[in-house]
């Protein structure tokens, strides 16, 4: 149970921390490349210090490329939802993104049929969440980001159980997923740097340490989430720990957002915020 809590504590952190970026002044690009290098040294080491021989490399590594850039799409987009829409509403939009790789492992790989009404309700509560017309002026900008971040992390966790499949159809071992984590990682870098780079000079701040020191404390997020929700794995059956993992979650941010940062939310999101939940337990029901 302890490995749960502390999952749910890394996990709940992500959207917290863009938010705190935000009103601190933070550069959430160069953090979020400082988070990836870090990931994807851990990986590197990580497959290397298990002294397997790797299998495969050349059916999953166009993948995994695939996958670190919809890893960084997922962080830039959930950087600037939460920016504009809170911590609240980007966190949902992440966390009812696992109807993605569900979804598409059982339209492309040949999985067990998924929950259908639990997938309807997805969708009905990301359009819920969507904030109201009177707090952002343009439809893109109310409904663009929540659903960038949602379809991101969505196609990014499918591209990993991609990934993992053709690992294990090839007999590969835990060191071949430690490299796959770290080709996506290494991906992800190139990615943002590309982005980053590709912003007029005016929109990129100077380098400063603090973006670095935020960018190690992102990727510890990052890995103390990774680690912990496998260390989970391990002794909860799946279909009792996403269920709360992820509602957990859920809640979490809404108090947080709502009490540490004021943020408000309509009738219409708090509905959504329930319908997300209740889809959560019926897909893992």
């Amino acid at each position: 149970m302890i490995y749960l809590v502390i999952a749910i504590f890394f996990g709940s952190l992500f959207a917290i921390l863009f938010k705190l970026f935000q009103q601190h002044g933070i550069d959430s690009l160069q953090a979020i490349g400082v988070n990836y290098i870090v990931a994807a040294t851990i990986g590197v080491v990580g497959s290397v210090a298990q002294e397997a021989q790797v299998v495969a490399l050349g059916s999953w590594a166009p993948w995994a490329l695939v996958a670190g850039l919809f890893m960084m799409a997922g962080f830039v987009t959930m950087n600037y939802a939460t920016r504009w829409h809170g911590v609240a509403v980007s966190t949902i939009a992440a966390r009812v993104a696992f109807v993605v790789p569900v979804l598409c492992a059982y339209l492309f790989l040949g999985s067990d049929e998924p929950q259908w009404l639990a997938s309807v309700l997805v969708i009905v509560s990301l359009f819920l969440i969507f904030p109201s017309r009177g707090v952002v002026s343009s439809v893109s900008q109310r409904w663009f980001l929540p659903l960038l971040v949602f379809l991101s992390y969505g196609v990014a966790n499918f591209m990993l159980k991609y990934c993992q499949q053709l690992v294990a159809q090839a007999g590969g071992s835990d060191a071949d997923l430690s490299l796959v984590s770290a080709f996506a990682f290494v991906a992800a870098i190139v990615f943002t740097m590309i982005y980053y780079f590709s912003l007029p000079s005016s929109q990129r701040q100077p380098f400063a340490w603090r973006n670095v020191w935020a960018g190690l404390v992102l990727g510890i997020v990052n890995m103390g989430c990774t680690y912990f929700l496998l260390k989970s794995l391990m002794v909860i059956d799946s279909a009792i720990f996403y269920p709360i993992y992820n509602i957990s979650i859920v809640l979490i941010a809404s108090v947080v957002g709502r009490w540490y940062f004021g943020e408000r939310l309509s009738i219409q999101q708090y509905v959504g915020i329930i319908i997300a939940l209740v889809a959560i337990v019926l897909f893992f029901k």
